[in-house]
């Protein structure tokens, strides 16, 4: 059950859309410094394509407590909430008891490891090709499989970006084109 903490422990927080909302702010209404999500207490949660923000805040500047109730939708835009503070906290509440409770990621050193990964294949490796051609891709054909040292693979995925990580029974052909080991 995900109980009230830090707002910043439980960011980022990434729509369906690809949008992230890594860090979150609101001037303090005294002072009108800028109140980061590490001086807000509360509830934050990912529910029906928006993220449900419910806390307090407290200024580092002049020590006013505030409380801080909004909708941000996947376009990043923030609304301000019109039902009154204590139902939608009540809301929210009900409505996280089955969230997690987010890890304490904040001090965490992760250990490099060498983690095993598939084949990136040069542009001229010797590689047998099917017949079978299953589509286009960037205006060239996709294979249904292909043979690389004796070992059959076939098409899984295409692969548009740079930053991508393969398993082991993966094999990345042209810089463009996924194939799982049969």
């Amino acid at each position: 059950m995900a109980r009230p903490d830090k707002i910043s422990r439980f960011l980022p927080l990434t729509f369906a859309n690809g949008n992230s909302v890594r860090r979150f702010g609101k001037h303090c209404p005294q002072c009108r410094t800028m109140v980061g999500a590490e001086h807000m207490d509360g509830l934050a949660s990912l529910m029906q394509g928006k993220i449900f923000l419910s806390a307090e805040a407290c200024c580092p500047q002049c020590g006013q407590r505030f409380p801080v109730a909004c909708v941000i939708t996947d376009d990043k835009r923030v609304h301000r909430v019109l039902l009154p503070l204590w139902i939608f906290r009540l809301w929210l509440r009900s409505a996280t008891r089955h969230d997690p409770q987010p890890a304490g990621n904040d001090n965490w050193d992760v250990e490099q490891t060498e983690t095993p990964q598939g084949l990136m294949l040069p542009a001229d490796a010797d590689v047998v090709r099917s017949d079978e051609i299953l589509g286009r891709f960037q205006g060239e054909p996709i294979c249904a499989w292909i043979e690389y040292q004796g070992q059959r693979f076939v098409f899984d995925r295409a692969a548009p970006g740079h930053n991508l990580t393969l398993t082991p029974s993966e094999l990345l052909l042209e810089g463009r084109l996924i194939y799982r080991q049969q």
